[in-house]
């Protein structure tokens, strides 16, 4: 997915640092950005569109800096719902599984699974038990 702009890093748009008629989108991989552009332009929405060469820094294993081309998108904020959902449409095509192992993730689902039916039977077995003792006091 795209680089990560925002405040706390969970979104990749902003507001343009100099005109805040503007939110400005962001992605890394060209892919990603051809498809937001076609997104756009099928939603009839204007747009401005830039690189920017972003230094990395030094990795830690090469001792090399790293340096990463991001596609800018900038739309007007009247559009910015619109783009929104086209940026969702992106995602949604470019994501990764949380869990990319298979195995894994079906293991954890039957597991959990087990829980609820486990939890749901302790729940329907203590309810006997607590209609049982309902008796009793009222008896009393």
């Amino acid at each position: 997915m795209a680089r990560r702009i925002g405040r706390l890093g969970l979104v990749n748009y902003r507001t343009h640092p100099t005109n805040k008629q503007y939110k400005v989108f962001s992605f890394n991989t060209v892919a990603e950005s051809d498809l937001f552009r076609s997104e756009l332009e099928k939603e009839n929405i204007w747009f401005e569109y830039d690189t920017e060469e972003i230094n990395e820094g030094k990795g830690y294993i090469s001792g090399s800096e790293t340096i990463t081309t991001v596609h800018l998108f900038g739309v007007y904020k009247n559009d910015f719902n619109k783009a929104q959902q086209a940026n969702f449409r992106v995602a949604a095509k470019f994501r990764d599984p949380m869990i990319k192992s298979s195995l894994l993730r079906y293991t954890l689902l039957i597991f959990f699974a087990s829980l609820l039916t486990l939890a749901i039977v302790g729940y329907v077995k203590n309810q006997q038990i607590l209609d049982k003792k309902t008796e009793e006091v009222q008896e009393d």
